[in-house]
């Protein structure tokens, strides 16, 4: 294979990589989102029914609960680096452009004063963010893999520059580092792989071992996840609030919802739930444990009629109602509230591998199988059940794996 075709190859799986990265996230809030998981979700599925793999489609950082802990807050924080890396990225793409179609030769200016490779950094810190946006297992294998692509390129990007360029860019090469000034990637590859010929076997070894390194501070990152969770445990239940409140006032709360002639009968036999998640009644992340639509206060409907028909009829209308709910909403972020005195409590039924219910220990393991059984809404002012629902067991996008915290 000639280089000129391996570069074409690498070119492509980066591009395939990061897209896979990054369409699940823009897709799943867009009126693409059933054709999307028409196709990416037998993917999932396959994953999550291996007992080898179903681990790969979890997530190991909170996304639907917010934890008060200082560590993940600085993880949610470090969001932004989506939107900042790919600025950056434009940033450095535009002169490198304007030299060549201008004929100029060698960009040596802006970024390129300091890195060969800006624009390779800046989407590793792109990446980096979408990560911690969409924390999945599955996704940050791809998301190393990504790293060790962009190194590839560059470096069959460098070989071409030096025949465009003979003398000129091995001098650049000399006085410039590839990524970052100092290069540390290159002095630990040297202390711990140097030594293995061929260099690709040595490359190799680096990317099996920064697989498994990324994984294990993963695991470690969800353990601590877990043990960080608002959650309470009460007799065989686990309650789990999405946003921090006193155990307490949860489990006062939970005792009257659970002991409620409305709500008992349908937690008995297969039914039984040991899981309950407390929403507000809109909570925008309602979609990803019930396909039920969330219950907006009368204010929001005021201000948004379309609301309700665009919950009713989500993929009617295309993008032009889609896009005018979505300004009417930022528009007005901040005056309006969220509806408090309505919450919602799912209940959840977690299965392990052999069927039974799992224990509260196990409740958040790897590997568990998750069906919500029922939907309570509750007026919390007067604790008055507003509504019972039985649920179709999936959410919004099916049976697709989605967070469990």
């Amino acid at each position: 294979m000639t280089d000129q075709k391996k570069h074409k190859w690498f070119l492509l799986a980066t591009i395939a990589a990061y897209c896979l990265i990054g369409i699940e996230i823009i897709i799943m809030i867009s009126p693409f989102a059933l054709y999307f998981y028409s196709v990416y979700g037998p993917i999932l599925d396959f994953f999550s029914a291996s007992p080898y793999l179903s681990w790969t489609t979890e997530f190991f950082l909170p996304h639907m609960t917010f934890p008060d802990d200082p560590f993940i807050l600085a993880c949610s924080y470090l969001q932004v680096l989506l939107v900042v890396g790919l600025f950056l990225f434009v940033t450095a793409a535009i002169p490198l452009y304007y030299g060549r179609f201008t004929g100029k030769g060698v960009v040596r200016g802006n970024f390129y004063a300091k890195v060969r490779h800006p624009q390779y950094l800046f989407l590793a810190i792109s990446g980096f963010g979408l990560l911690l946006y969409w924390p999945r297992f599955i996704i940050l294998i791809m998301y190393v893999t990504m790293l060790f692509v962009y190194y590839l390129l560059a470096r069959n990007e460098e070989w071409r520059m030096k025949q465009e360029a003979p003398g000129s860019y091995e001098s650049y090469m000399k006085k410039t580092p590839m990524f970052i000034p100092g290069e540390p990637g290159g002095k630990i590859y040297r202390i711990i792989f140097g030594w293995i010929k061929p260099k690709w076997f040595g490359i190799l070894a680096a990317y099996c071992l920064a697989i498994i390194l990324s994984v294990s501070t993963a695991m470690g990152l969800r353990e601590y996840t877990i043990k960080k969770l608002p959650a309470v445990t009460i007799n065989a239940t686990t309650v789990l609030p999405v946003f921090p409140r006193p155990a307490g006032e949860i489990r006062e709360l939970y005792a009257k919802i659970a002991a409620s002639p409305k709500v008992q009968p349908f937690l008995e036999g297969d039914a039984e739930a040991n899981l309950v998640y407390i929403f507000p009644g809109d909570f925008f992340l309602n979609a990803l444990v019930t396909e039920e639509d969330r219950r907006f206060s009368d204010d929001i409907i005021e201000r948004f009629p379309e609301v309700l028909e665009w919950h009713q009829h989500k993929f009617r209308g295309g993008l032009g109602k889609f896009f005018r709910i979505f300004y009417n909403f930022v528009r007005t972020l901040g005056n309006v509230e969220t509806d408090y005195h309505v919450e919602r409590f799912v209940f959840m039924r977690i299965t392990n591998d052999k069927g039974g219910l799992a224990a509260p220990e196990d409740i958040f393991k790897l590997g568990m199988k998750r069906k919500s059984v029922l939907l309570v809404d509750v007026d919390v002012e007067d604790i008055r059940i507003v509504s019972v629902i039985i649920t179709t067991g999936k959410h919004k996008w099916g049976a697709m794996p989605m967070p469990s915290f």
